[in-house]
């Protein structure tokens, strides 16, 4: 099985590394630009924060530390050359300048990305979850076609960013993150705030109950 990944994944790389149109490459530095350590999606949640979306900006950043967590601990565990150090062992060929990022899985990129967007997705029914999950699929193209990271690895980093996001939904319920955020108080407010009776409004009684006697 590992056999037929690897030969699926070399064949999907060579595909897209095909192409060399200059626009294609700097497109792709762009993008991968914009995600890298999570890039634009930490300035996104301090835009939430300050337009009071509180929650949903602590659900993204806590996404994006477990997305962190994930990244360092995996890179470390599978030791996946990248498709280039890849190559250069296949070929016999030592490239020392390699060895400091020879770590192919997970995509960093591809996971910090796809927690922060699985965050919006799960908040916004609207274009804005679409274009979260636009960038995305714009971000694990971009590393393959970079040669940066094989498609397997991009695949999995998504389920990772998932599971990020996942973890972030439910680590946000707790007490303390609530009281943090605000929801607390502002669900206590909405509890506790009176019912103010409309002037002239008739009040219907109700069947079988008995008038209120005058005190003498």
């Amino acid at each position: 099985m590992p056999g037929v990944i690897q030969q699926w994944d070399l064949s999907v790389l060579s595909w897209l590394r095909s192409c060399h149109d200059p626009a294609a490459i700097w497109t792709a530095w762009l993008v991968a630009t914009l995600a890298w350590k999570g890039g634009v999606f930490w300035l996104i949640a301090a835009a939430l924060w300050l337009k009071g979306s509180r929650k949903t900006a602590v659900q993204m950043i806590i996404a994006l530390l477990v997305g962190v967590a994930e990244a360092g601990i995996l890179k470390g565990l599978v030791l996946r050359p990248r498709p280039d150090l890849y190559a250069s062992q296949q070929l016999n060929i030592p490239m020392p300048e390699l060895l400091s990022t020879t770590h192919s899985f997970p995509s960093g990129h591809t996971l910090l990305v796809a927690a922060a967007a699985a965050v919006v997705i799960f908040t916004y029914k609207d274009w804005r979850g679409w274009l979260a999950g636009l960038f995305v699929v714009a971000i694990g193209v971009t590393r393959v076609f970079q040669g940066m990271h094989w498609p397997s690895d991009v695949i999995l980093s998504v389920v990772l960013g998932a599971v990020a996001a996942f973890v972030a939904v439910k680590v946000s319920g707790l007490p303390l993150i609530e009281r943090f955020t605000g929801q607390k108080r502002a669900g206590a407010r909405a509890a506790g705030a009176e019912v103010t009776p409309v002037a002239g409004a008739e009040v219907t009684p109700v069947a079988g109950a008995e008038a209120p006697r005058a005190l003498v």
